[in-house]
């Protein structure tokens, strides 16, 4: 896909991943990019970066009935970045109260579910690109924070179930999994900061920075000859970007 003149809604974009790449598809010439986070601040810095194409939209996306009248409402769209994320803190899993455990689930899964149908229904026929923010720690063999391992990895197997899309709908499904990367994300781990379990993963592994991911993100939207369920892992090593590319024929 072109990116210019098109017209793109990003999630999360208030720092991070969501704000390079926002700033990434505004390079390129997108003619309209829809900003959506809870915070308002980071919004407004986003969409000053940017220019006269942004447009801001405050919304929690733990509130996911919203989800469906908020994207439908933004008429039509081309490429929709489900970025928006968030870690447990403290108290983590199993301490956690329900009521931040399902907090959790909504933002990282849930959300991510209902707003890929919402744009899936109208991009149909006409097309469309979606691609939904998932993490290498679905790669790996474990993770301390298993609420967020868990929800990235129901985020990675519904991109990659996804895959049928492409031919039936004419809407590309796609993921990328960021590696550690230098985000505010980082810093809300632990009560007061990174927790400690943190410390060797920040010790021991080179950060990506966000533009890292976007970059990825850009050349996933692009690419029109993906198939649909694909996914790019991204990561640093010895000072230079690495990928690692998976593709998910339909079955």
């Amino acid at each position: 896909m072109d990116i210019a003149g098109r017209t793109i809604v990003v999630t999360g974009a208030a720092a991070g991943i969501g704000q390079a790449t926002a700033l990434a598809f505004a390079e390129l010439g997108a003619g309209r990019i829809h900003l959506a986070d809870v915070h308002a601040a980071g919004l407004a810095e986003t969409a000053e970066r940017i220019g006269q194409a942004a447009t801001v939209h405050r919304i929690d996306l733990a509130e996911v009935a919203k989800i469906p009248g908020w994207l439908n409402g933004l008429g039509d769209y081309d490429v929709l970045f489900n970025n928006a994320g968030v870690v447990a803190g403290a108290p983590a899993f199993p301490e956690a109260p329900l009521e931040k455990l399902q907090w959790i689930v909504d933002v990282n899964l849930t959300s991510v579910v209902v707003a890929t149908q919402t744009a899936a229904q109208a991009m149909r026929g006409r097309g469309g690109v979606i691609v939904n923010t998932v993490s290498t720690v679905v790669l790996g063999k474990g993770f301390s924070d298993a609420m967020y391992a868990a929800t990235k990895s129901g985020v990675m197997m519904f991109t990659r179930c996804c895959a049928g899309l492409k031919g039936d709908w004419n809407v590309r499904v796609a993921g990328v999994l960021p590696g550690l990367t230098d985000t505010p994300i980082l810093h809300k781990t632990g009560a007061d900061g990174a927790a400690d379990w943190m410390a060797p993963i920040l010790a021991n592994n080179e950060r990506c920075a966000p533009r890292d991911i976007a970059d990825a993100v850009i050349d996933l939207v692009r690419d029109d000859s993906l198939p649909g369920g694909d996914w790019v892992a991204v990561r640093r090593s010895g000072g230079r970007v690495e990928r690692q590319w998976g593709h998910d024929e339909p079955a």
